[in-house]
């Protein structure tokens, strides 16, 4: 038998091993069982979630030789013969090569024939939101009347390109990306079988790299499997698919936060000569950057691709650092990456990014200061500060308030009418511009 590919060879074949879609496998479910079955179904979602799998799941039930039935049997000659796709009466159709009117009208004719083998007659077009404008009409009437027995089942990844008409006529079911812990214990089950072994790091690089697709992430497996045989680790992982190393970037992110800017021009140095590019630097330093931000903030819970050594990592990183600062430098390094792509020169547009959030330590530094703090309350208040108190100064005082008899109180003085005086606002306006000139005291290196 010739070689199937993981994706094919691991495709659910009943609803109860259809993963991080409960919300519909149930729902087709109890509509089987109590035989509310509809005849027109919008699968819709991102790609390689399951939504053409559940379509042939559907075809399998309602065709099984016990059936209808929510769990098929597999064994009947329908049931096989649908999984391997050549079953006459479950018709598979690809939206974007046969898109046009006629198509449609020789489908719409072909579907009032009665199903050859006497079960369900099913049709399901895949990609449908390719189809044109008059095709889609061509079906209104079909979907609306269909004939005894007929179901469509439509699977598109843009929901917002099918016309209304449509939508009203189906029930929509939408397919949701697959969360990386359910996919990371699923493809570890299945590599085990396969007496395939492989790391937790590399397990979370798999998945992060899928982008919740599942058909992506059994994809790169074939690949590992192909590169390293049956030992895959992290590296092997960010070597094939060329993924930044967590460490280069805790590095370079380390190097901002602490105002390093010329150890993160050399780090990007030793990046490029990794073959690393530009952008790939600048979308994994956006995505380390996100992350430490969640860290900082204490919503660690949002950093659900990360093994728990990544984690530690990241808060290794960002200890110290206050949420502020991890927020300015994201934001600014978020923004030179349009500019990256954009731009004629990425690289000098990457540096003098990281220069000028490494330098947002000195700017935002108030702990450093100078002692500029008298000057200011003298202005501002009219009168000296009064000096910091010492230790020894509180018996003192402490023995004058004893001794001091009680003073009354003064009269409160009256405010201050504002008559709209010029002398007044002029004095004011020197104050406010005296005070604004302290500020050019502050050093713009530590």
């Amino acid at each position: 038998m010739s070689y199937l590919v993981f994706a094919r060879k691991w495709r659910p074949q009943t609803f109860t091993d259809v993963i991080a879609q409960e919300h519909v496998t149930m729902t087709l479910r109890n509509a089987i069982t109590s035989e509310r079955i509809g005849h027109a179904y919008l699968f819709t979602g991102p790609r390689g979630v399951g939504k053409t799998t559940t379509a042939r799941i559907l075809a399998k039930a309602l065709n099984c030789a016990e059936g209808p039935t929510p769990d098929p049997c597999m064994e009947c000659e329908a049931c096989r013969r649908i999984a391997a796709g050549g079953h006459l009466d479950v018709l598979e159709i690809d939206g974007a090569s046969n898109r046009g009117i006629d198509e449609i009208r020789d489908l719409r004719e072909k579907a009032r024939y009665a199903a050859a083998e006497g079960g369900y007659k099913i049709y399901i077009i895949d990609e449908v939101h390719m189809l044109t404008r008059e095709a889609f009409n061509a079906l209104l009437k079909i979907l609306e009347e269909p004939p005894e027995r007929v179901i469509f089942i439509f699977a598109t990844t843009e929901p917002r390109k099918v016309p209304a008409t449509i939508l009203s006529r189906c029930q929509r079911f939408d397919f949701r990306r697959i969360p990386s812990a359910v996919m990371g214990g699923y493809i570890k089950e299945e590599a085990l079988k396969e007496g395939i072994s492989i790391t937790p790091d590399a397990l979370s690089l798999v998945c992060r790299a899928s982008g919740g697709s599942m058909r992506d992430a059994l994809s790169i497996m074939d690949q590992l499997v192909s590169f390293s045989g049956g030992e895959i680790t992290g590296e092997t992982v960010s070597g094939l698919l060329g993924l930044v190393e967590a460490d280069l970037l805790a590095d370079i992110s380390s190097a901002v936060f602490h105002s390093r800017g010329n150890d993160a021009l050399e780090l990007i140095e030793e990046a490029l000569g990794r073959g690393y590019s530009i952008e790939e630097l600048i979308d994994a330093l956006n995505g380390f950057l996100r992350n430490a931000l969640l860290c900082a903030t204490g919503a660690e819970k949002g950093i659900g691709d990360l093994s728990d050594g990544e984690i530690e990592l990241v808060r290794s990183t960002v200890a110290g650092v206050s949420d502020v600062h991890v927020l300015n430098v994201l934001r600014l390094m978020s923004g030179a990456s349009e500019q990256i792509r954009l731009g004629a020169s990425p690289r000098i547009s990457i540096e003098g990014a990281l220069i000028t959030a490494a330098k947002l330590g000195v700017a935002f530094g108030f702990e450093d200061l100078p002692p500029v703090t008298p000057r200011v309350s003298v202005t501002a208040v009219g009168k000296e500060a009064p000096p910091a108190k010492t230790p020894e100064d509180a018996p003192r005082e402490s023995a004058k308030t004893v001794e001091k008899p009680a003073e009354k109180p003064e009269p409160v003085a009256e405010p201050v009418q504002d008559n709209g005086d010029e002398d007044t606002r002029e004095k004011e306006n020197s104050h406010i511009r005296e005070i604004s000139g302290l500020f050019d005291m502050i050093p713009e290196d530590n």
